[in-house]
Protein backbone atom coordinates (compact mmCIF):
# COMPACT_ATOMS: atom_id res chain seq x y z
CA UNK A 1 0.00 0.00 0.00
CA UNK A 2 1.88 3.38 -1.08
CA UNK A 3 0.35 7.18 0.83
CA UNK A 4 1.21 10.20 -0.57
CA UNK A 5 0.73 13.23 1.83
CA UNK A 6 -0.03 16.53 -0.17
CA UNK A 7 -0.54 19.64 2.62
CA UNK A 8 -3.28 22.10 1.56
CA UNK A 9 -6.52 22.99 3.28
CA UNK A 10 -6.60 19.02 4.52
CA UNK A 11 -4.14 16.34 4.30
CA UNK A 12 -4.69 14.42 0.93
CA UNK A 13 -3.42 10.74 0.56
CA UNK A 14 -3.32 8.52 -2.38
CA UNK A 15 -3.30 4.84 -1.13
CA UNK A 16 -2.76 2.35 -4.13
CA UNK A 17 -2.21 -1.23 -4.80
CA UNK A 18 -5.34 -2.11 -2.92
CA UNK A 19 -6.52 -5.48 -3.07
CA UNK A 20 -9.88 -6.54 -4.09
CA UNK A 21 -11.54 -6.44 -1.24
CA UNK A 22 -12.62 -3.11 0.30
CA UNK A 23 -12.10 -2.87 4.35
CA UNK A 24 -15.43 -4.14 5.19
CA UNK A 25 -14.85 -7.22 3.19
CA UNK A 26 -17.15 -6.29 0.46
CA UNK A 27 -15.91 -7.10 -3.26
CA UNK A 28 -15.00 -4.43 -5.07
CA UNK A 29 -16.07 -6.05 -8.35
CA UNK A 30 -19.49 -4.21 -9.77
CA UNK A 31 -17.34 -2.26 -12.80
CA UNK A 32 -14.54 -3.01 -14.26
CA UNK A 33 -13.15 0.78 -14.12
CA UNK A 34 -14.85 3.61 -12.81
CA UNK A 35 -14.04 6.96 -11.05
CA UNK A 36 -16.40 8.16 -8.49
CA UNK A 37 -16.09 11.00 -6.11
CA UNK A 38 -17.21 11.31 -2.62
CA UNK A 39 -19.01 14.12 -0.57
CA UNK A 40 -21.01 15.10 2.18
CA UNK A 41 -23.63 17.49 3.41
CA UNK A 42 -20.83 18.48 6.47
CA UNK A 43 -19.39 20.38 3.88
CA UNK A 44 -19.90 24.05 3.85
CA UNK A 45 -22.57 24.97 1.41
CA UNK A 46 -20.68 26.76 -0.94
CA UNK A 47 -17.44 24.35 -0.89
CA UNK A 48 -19.77 21.25 -1.84
CA UNK A 49 -20.77 23.20 -4.92
CA UNK A 50 -17.75 23.90 -6.13
CA UNK A 51 -16.21 20.44 -5.67
CA UNK A 52 -19.73 19.50 -7.28
CA UNK A 53 -19.24 21.43 -10.54
CA UNK A 54 -15.49 20.13 -10.52
CA UNK A 55 -17.30 16.70 -10.54
CA UNK A 56 -19.37 17.50 -13.06
CA UNK A 57 -17.00 19.16 -15.48
CA UNK A 58 -15.43 16.10 -15.50
CA UNK A 59 -18.18 13.44 -15.76
CA UNK A 60 -17.82 12.35 -12.52
CA UNK A 61 -20.58 11.15 -10.29
CA UNK A 62 -20.96 12.80 -6.98
CA UNK A 63 -21.96 10.03 -3.96
CA UNK A 64 -23.36 10.95 -0.53
CA UNK A 65 -23.16 7.88 2.26
CA UNK A 66 -26.69 8.35 2.60
CA UNK A 67 -30.05 10.56 3.65
CA UNK A 68 -29.37 13.69 5.59
CA UNK A 69 -30.69 12.96 8.84
CA UNK A 70 -31.95 9.93 7.79
CA UNK A 71 -35.02 12.19 6.20
CA UNK A 72 -35.68 11.71 2.49
CA UNK A 73 -37.81 15.13 2.47
CA UNK A 74 -35.10 16.89 4.32
CA UNK A 75 -32.59 15.46 1.23
CA UNK A 76 -34.48 16.85 -1.37
CA UNK A 77 -35.05 20.22 0.16
CA UNK A 78 -31.17 20.63 0.53
CA UNK A 79 -30.45 19.55 -2.79
CA UNK A 80 -33.44 21.57 -3.92
CA UNK A 81 -31.99 24.40 -2.37
CA UNK A 82 -28.08 23.79 -3.87
CA UNK A 83 -29.28 23.17 -7.55
CA UNK A 84 -31.48 26.34 -7.43
CA UNK A 85 -28.75 28.53 -5.82
CA UNK A 86 -25.61 26.67 -7.56
CA UNK A 87 -26.66 25.34 -10.67
CA UNK A 88 -24.87 22.17 -9.63
CA UNK A 89 -26.86 18.28 -11.02
CA UNK A 90 -27.02 16.92 -7.74
CA UNK A 91 -25.55 13.89 -5.68
CA UNK A 92 -26.64 9.71 -5.50
CA UNK A 93 -26.96 8.38 -2.38
CA UNK A 94 -25.24 4.90 -2.19
CA UNK A 95 -23.62 3.92 0.81
CA UNK A 96 -22.79 0.73 -0.58
CA UNK A 97 -20.44 2.13 -2.62
CA UNK A 98 -18.87 4.08 0.62
CA UNK A 99 -18.12 0.49 2.43
CA UNK A 100 -17.04 -0.96 -0.76
CA UNK A 101 -14.20 0.89 -1.31
CA UNK A 102 -13.77 1.58 2.49
CA UNK A 103 -13.85 5.49 2.64
CA UNK A 104 -14.38 6.73 5.79
CA UNK A 105 -14.23 10.59 5.27
CA UNK A 106 -14.59 13.11 2.59
CA UNK A 107 -13.87 14.63 0.40
CA UNK A 108 -12.89 11.38 -1.44
CA UNK A 109 -12.00 10.63 -5.01
CA UNK A 110 -11.67 7.23 -6.36
CA UNK A 111 -10.36 5.70 -9.23
CA UNK A 112 -11.05 2.10 -9.91
CA UNK A 113 -9.19 -0.35 -12.58
CA UNK A 114 -9.88 -4.20 -12.29
CA UNK A 115 -8.70 -5.09 -9.06
CA UNK A 116 -7.05 -2.52 -8.33
CA UNK A 117 -8.43 1.58 -7.15
CA UNK A 118 -6.79 4.70 -5.72
CA UNK A 119 -8.31 6.93 -3.59
CA UNK A 120 -7.26 10.23 -2.77
CA UNK A 121 -8.31 12.30 0.51
CA UNK A 122 -8.46 15.78 1.31
CA UNK A 123 -9.68 19.24 -0.04
CA UNK A 124 -7.40 19.00 -3.16
CA UNK A 125 -8.94 20.12 -6.86
CA UNK A 126 -10.10 17.43 -8.60
CA UNK A 127 -7.28 17.81 -11.54
CA UNK A 128 -4.54 17.78 -8.91
CA UNK A 129 -6.02 14.67 -7.25
CA UNK A 130 -6.58 13.01 -10.85
CA UNK A 131 -2.80 14.15 -11.23
CA UNK A 132 -1.62 12.13 -8.35
CA UNK A 133 -3.19 9.21 -9.03
CA UNK A 134 -2.22 9.73 -12.92
CA UNK A 135 1.48 9.89 -12.10
CA UNK A 136 2.12 7.60 -8.76
CA UNK A 137 -1.41 5.55 -8.56
CA UNK A 138 -2.06 1.94 -9.66
CA UNK A 139 -4.52 3.43 -12.31
CA UNK A 140 -2.26 5.73 -13.16
CA UNK A 141 -2.32 3.68 -16.78
CA UNK A 142 -5.77 3.45 -17.33
CA UNK A 143 -8.10 6.45 -19.05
Amino acid sequence: MKRLNAALLFSACLTGSLPVLAEDGTQVTSTENETAYFLSSSLPDKELAILMKAAEAKNIPVYFRGLINDNMDHTAKYMLNLITTYKVRGIQIDPVRFARYGVKQVPALVKKCGDHFDIVYGNVALSQALDMIGQRGDCRDNP
